[in-house]
């Protein structure tokens, strides 16, 4: 067998094993089903006094009041300045 039928031969045997391990392209299913949030329960998770921080990073920061969906949190900057915000609880998770 040559070297050319042998690359030929492998360059299949790959393309078919990448194939079949990817799905469809025009599958119907949807890429990312839906999934219901329900926001209450996420922000029944946090009390007051707890540490929280932002999922993107940030300042460790203390819990200090939960309405609706929202958490009001009080951190300290670098300065050691008192601060304060509100933030949606699916932006928070705790420390």
């Amino acid at each position: 067998m040559s070297l050319r039928t042998k690359r030929r031969i492998a360059f299949a045997t790959l393309f078919v094993a990448i194939g079949a391990s990817c799905p469809a392209v025009a599958s119907t299913a949807p890429a990312f089903p839906q999934v219901s949030v329900q926001r209450d329960v996420t922000a029944h998770q946090f009390e007051r006094g707890e540490l929280v921080r932002l999922r993107s990073g940030g300042p460790m920061m203390t819990v200090s009041a939960v309405k609706d969906d929202q958490v009001e949190c009080v951190w300290t900057d670098d300065n050691g300045q008192p601060d304060d915000a509100t933030f949606p609880a699916d932006a928070l998770q705790k420390f």
